[in-house]
């Protein structure tokens, strides 16, 4: 008979108990999972911060926090990572009351983009683990991880071609006795800029820069249609990270450019350009811009960008127009471009095993083929 007293009076417990933790387990509960830094670079390591906080008397022997996240970030310790579509991450604590805990997973951000931590999920138990009980939270954590960027020596070749028209121009009119600073030599810089007292202090060849009477500007067109049957997008990166890394090489020689794309902004559905600057510290505002390009949402028709943006360009500025694709609309508009701005570059990003481009005798002399190692995948 004392036993099944005792039976019902444990059963009563646990059944308070239960109740108790369902109304009250939640309360007082806080999640936040962030990013160590808002902007990041490509393949830079950065960390995702989890805080959980337990701000009543009532412990919790059993929490499992988990996050989404997008396999742009690579979780360096897959511990606790599951992977499908996404990263699914979940990690397991007990929280005593009053406590808080916080957990740094170390990330390494391996694709350009946009990406937000939208919403959370906490599950806990009463004490004697007979329910889970949970609750999703809203997060406003985001984070932008910026375009590749291409190593000054495989950029030589394309920055030689651009230098050889931009600064030939520029030469007659640059004023000898308008001194603008000193940067290092360069293959293109001819040896009479090079400052010998500098070159001494540094170790390393440094030339002089004077200001130009007359600045001649680039225009970066860059094409994000697709360029083959599979709808691959491997080429479109690589053309974002030329325009990114091009457009940075002239800020840091003082020459003003600026971009223009038909992909939409993740965030508001129009096309991505950037404004014109020379100034090389506007690199991560050049670069937020491009890396907000989502190549899901579809493009616009490239002639459009091209007849609503080549207007606003000089007659002498030097266009490079950035395309995978070779062929379709973009022929003609590539000649239309041609027959009003003779300075022009056409640079065709392409893998090894990619066919070569057809071309009419007229744009033969203003064609770059841009390979790179791997294949579409």
């Amino acid at each position: 008979m004392k036993l099944f007293v005792f039976l019902i009076l444990l059963a009563l417990l646990a059944i308070l108990e239960l109740v108790y933790y369902r109304k009250h387990a939640l309360n007082d509960l806080s999640l936040h999972v962030s990013f160590s830094k808002p902007v990041a670079n490509f393949n830079e390591v950065i960390e995702v911060i989890e805080v959980a906080q337990n701000d009543k008397r009532l412990p919790l022997p059993f929490v499992l926090l988990k996050f989404e996240s997008p396999t742009s970030l690579n979780f360096l310790d897959m511990t606790n990572t599951s992977l499908s579509d996404l990263f699914y991450r979940e990690d397991m604590l007990t929280m005593k009351p009053f406590s808080r805990h916080t957990r740094r997973i170390k990330v390494k951000c391996v694709k350009r983009g946009y990406y937000s931590f939208v919403r959370v999920n906490l599950t806990t138990s009463d004490i004697l683990l007979i329910e889970k009980i949970a609750r999703i939270y809203d997060n406003d954590a985001s984070i932008t991880i910026l375009p590749e960027e291409i190593p000054l020596p495989e950029m030589k070749t394309l920055l030689s071609v651009t230098f050889s028209d931009v600064l030939s121009r520029r030469t007659l009119l640059t004023d000898p006795f308008s001194f603008s600073g000193i940067r290092e030599y360069q293959p293109w810089d001819p040896m009479r800029a090079i400052n010998w007292t500098a070159t001494a202090r540094a170790g390393d060849y440094m030339v002089n820069q004077n200001t130009s009477t007359s600045t001649k500007q680039a225009a970066i067109f860059v094409n994000l249609e697709s360029y083959n049957l599979k709808d691959s997008v491997s080429l479109l990166e690589v053309s974002i990270s030329l325009a990114y890394s091009y457009a940075n090489e002239l800020a840091s020689h003082g020459i003003p450019s600026q971009i223009f794309t038909n992909g939409k902004d993740v965030i508001t559905g129009l096309p991505v350009s950037t404004g014109i600057s020379s100034d090389s510290a506007d690199k991560i505002k050049r670069g937020i811009t491009l890396a907000r390009i989502d190549l899901d949402a579809g493009v616009i028709p490239f002639p459009d960008i091209v007849e609503e943006h080549l207007s606003s360009t000089g007659m002498s500025d030097y266009i490079l127009v950035i395309s995978a694709k070779p062929d379709g609309s973009f022929r003609p508009v590539l000649h239309s471009i041609k027959r009003q701005r003779p300075s022009l570059l056409w640079v065709m990003p392409a893998y090894r095993t990619s066919p070569q481009a057809v071309l009419e005798p007229d744009i033969v002399g203003n064609y770059m083929r841009w390979e790179v190692k791997g294949h579409d995948r």
